[in-house]
């Protein structure tokens, strides 16, 4: 009985962890670092010096495949449970229809289903034969500029992105996801959203299912009238909602432990699910997003920076203002400077190297226009505010989810020419 309550706490303080790591903290905020590479190497260290680095060797083969053992020994279970328990309950409740037995075998294999086409799906993987396939996207010059790859030797289009994960360049990429062990990008992001909402369906489903269950056993035993004891003093106790939950929890573990895993769960993948629904709406993807939040901080601090030297009289009004080509090309300069290009993964930016933003920003190449030399650690004005120009508005952009421009030339290639 004491077992039970800190096992239900550690869960709930994981999945607001996940929520946190998600959806509130920045790509180097303490936390985020803490548990995505201090703790890790520390364990890893630890593991080395006691059984050498043969084990630790082991230990990243195994990771690499880790997210999808859990979500395998966590869904097959859950389902397990359900099959075994679960169905035996409905067999024998008044409240749940038998039919939702046969519902729950087609969810089963749609859910599975998903999630293998989800991690088969090829993401767009860039060759040096294929670059034309996928060069549909202009170079903004701020996220993305025309140069090579440094791994690969090729070109590296607009929105696409060397994967350390798979080894490969993908385009329009988006992040890897460890629980499908795949990249997501531009051909099968539309299968990703497809896996994450078959997945909501799923445990919303399971979720109010399994409640009618247990709401069904209070009822038929009329449990809020019964008479109940402590098994320790043996007083007799009042019937309340916690006394009853407790009741039905011990009475039903299994199914209670899948009742509580589908309800945080329903919330977790809901809230993930419309965040990717909202950055797809507005012409971005995961990678992109995390990469804005670094552009707009930079550009904030760099305008406060601007209007105070003007403030203060730092900026005298018969000062050379650079010209606009130059000015422009020195922004790029610095906010490439002053954004990272890590690995992503489904709880954004990994593995992220710590670079002091002013020092890197004076190793950065002095822009020349004409005659002009501007060096890219004095004030300036930043501009107006950067725009995602692959934002073509709602429509359009989740029509280029659900319809890729590389797949839309790959069927007009199909198509026979008319005489």
């Amino acid at each position: 009985m004491i077992g039970i309550l800190p096992l239900i706490y550690l869960y709930l303080v994981i999945c607001i962890w996940f929520v946190y790591s998600c959806f509130l903290a920045t790509e180097a905020s303490p936390i985020t670092l803490f548990l995505t590479e201090k703790l890790p190497n520390v364990l890893l260290s630890l593991v080395s010096r006691i059984f050498g680095d043969k084990a630790v060797s082991v230990i990243h083969q195994i990771s690499e495949k880790i997210l999808v053992i859990i979500y395998l020994i966590v869904v097959l279970g859950s389902w397990s449970i359900m099959f075994t328990y679960g169905y035996d309950f409905i067999t024998h409740s008044s409240h749940v229809d038998d039919r939702h037995k046969l519902s729950g075998y087609f969810v089963f294999v749609i859910c599975m289903w998903s999630w293998r086409k989800a991690g088969t799906t090829s993401p767009g993987y860039i060759t040096e034969r294929n670059i034309p396939k996928y060069d549909n996207y202009p170079y903004d010059n701020l996220l993305y500029v025309n140069k090579k790859c440094p791994t690969l030797g090729f070109r590296k289009l607009a929105r696409s992105k060397y994967d350390r994960f798979t080894k490969k360049h993908v385009a329009r990429f988006d992040h890897y996801c460890g629980w499908i062990d795949n990249a997501v990008g531009e051909e099968n992001y539309r299968f990703f959203l497809l896996f994450l909402s078959v997945h909501i369906a799923m445990c919303v489903y399971g979720t109010i299912v399994t409640f009618y269950l247990l709401r069904g056993e209070v009822r038929d035993r009329d449990l809020y009238n019964a008479i109940f004891f402590n098994a320790e003093t043996g007083d007799e106790v009042e019937a309340d909602l916690w006394v009853i939950s407790h009741y039905i929890f011990m009475r039903h573990f299994q199914i209670c432990a899948v009742f509580l895993l589908m309800a945080v769960m329903s919330v977790v993948l809901g809230l993930f699910f419309l965040f990717h629904l909202s950055i797809a709406g507005r012409g971005m993807t995961t990678n992109e997003y995390y990469k804005w939040r670094q552009v707009h901080k930079w550009y904030n601090k760099e305008k406060n920076k601007f209007l105070t030297a003007v403030k203060e009289g730092v900026i005298k009004e018969n000062q050379v203002v650079p010209s606009e080509q130059a000015t422009n090309a020195k922004r790029s300069n610095i906010v490439a400077a002053n954004i990272s290009d890590g690995d992503v993964g489904c709880v954004g930016p990994v593995n992220i190297k710590h670079v002091n933003n002013d020092v890197k920003a004076q190793e950065v190449s002095d822009v020349h226009n004409s005659d002009e030399k501007v060096k890219v650690n004095e004030i300036m004005d930043p501009g107006p505010r950067p725009i995602n120009i692959y934002n073509l508005g709602l429509i359009e952009n989740f029509r280029e989810v659900l319809y890729p421009r590389s797949m839309r030339i790959r069927h007009k290639e199909a198509k026979p020419k008319k005489v």
